[in-house]
């Protein structure tokens, strides 16, 4: 996504990368620093290649955050490891961390000096995970199929064994609750 934000020329964006090499280079370089480097796209050869940007080390953290609201996973205290922030010539703030972190808690890039409600655009990458944390200050969510073990877009996989109907393949499923769990529903 960070490739075809560039090629499109799209501004104001946040987007959040695991790059512990990434980070490590920022690290070396200091705080204030002009950097050039290559993020993300080094985990496997399904996500893309990484893509070349330069611009200046605004922040390092030790990439701890808390979360106070109730979120998807349900934890308070995180951890991403270390993290640099990068804010690049087309504008974009490139959040670096060295540990997978999923985007559920605003706290995330608020612990490293940004705030979101002020970005143009804010790439989550999830389904589900960013949902509660995005939503409340997005005009928009967009949806994005991008290559990977997990899509959106469920109708792009091909099933052996599934029930019919089942939403979302058939508008005209219905579900029937067949039990309950006590305190849950009414008895």
């Amino acid at each position: 996504l960070l490739e075809e934000a560039l090629r499109l020329g799209i501004g104001d964006m946040l987007i959040v990368l695991k790059d512990p090499e990434a980070v490590q280079s920022c690290i070396q370089a200091g705080v204030g620093a002009q950097v050039s480097l290559k993020v993300g796209g080094k985990t496997d050869d399904m996500h893309g290649a990484p893509v070349p940007i330069q611009g200046h080390l605004r922040t390092l953290t030790d990439g701890h955050f808390i979360e106070n609201r109730p979120i998807h996973g349900g934890g308070h205290f995180f951890y991403q490891g270390l993290t640099a922030v990068v804010e690049t010539e087309q504008k974009h703030t490139i959040v670096l961390t060295s540990l997978p972190m999923s985007p559920m808690s605003l706290e995330q890039v608020r612990s490293a000096g940004i705030t979101p409600e002020h970005k143009q655009v804010i790439v989550a990458k999830g389904v589900v995970a960013p949902r509660g944390a995005y939503e409340p200050i997005a005009a928009k969510i967009i949806l994005v199929n991008t290559p990977g073990a997990t899509d959106a877009d469920l109708s792009r996989w091909q099933y052996k064994r599934r029930r019919c109907p089942l939403f979302p393949f058939e508008t005209n499923a219905s579900y029937q609750c067949e039990g309950y769990v006590k305190g849950f529903m009414k008895e």
